[in-house]
């Protein structure tokens, strides 16, 4: 069996997720070296944390706004081929059987919807 090709959109998506990962991780460990002028410690921690947690939200929001929007995009944008299970080779998809092997997906579908469709009768006599 072949290990499956991922797209290159796929791992754009995956890199703008480390991205967003990363900038999060930097904002939460930088912000205890931002300096307080005229303020107590008391204050002057509440105020580090409140705008934290105002920054992080932020980030969250644009990361799970950006994740919709790839995620459609990668939906809308998928492969106008399939991988045959026996010999790997790019099938165009419609096509209902591999030039390379022979392999019939209209007749692989029809077996897969009729065991889908009647389960084992556990209580039957074989």
């Amino acid at each position: 069996m072949r290990f499956p090709r991922f797209r290159f959109f796929t791992w754009f998506i995956l890199a703008i997720n480390l991205l967003f990962l990363i900038w999060i991780i930097a904002g939460v460990s930088g912000s205890a070296d931002t300096p307080c002028e005229g303020l107590d410690q008391e204050a002057c921690d509440a105020a580090r944390a409140v705008g934290t947690g105002i920054g992080v939200s932020l980030i969250v929001a644009f990361w799970l706004a950006a994740d919709v929007i790839l995620g459609v995009l990668w939906l809308i944008t998928r492969r106008k081929t399939r991988d045959c299970p026996v010999c790997g080779r790019s099938v165009k998809r419609g096509a209902t059987a591999c030039a390379g092997c022979g392999y019939d997906f209209a007749a692989a579908a029809a077996h897969g919807m009729r065991t889908r469709q009647s389960p084992p009768n556990p209580d039957a006599q074989t």
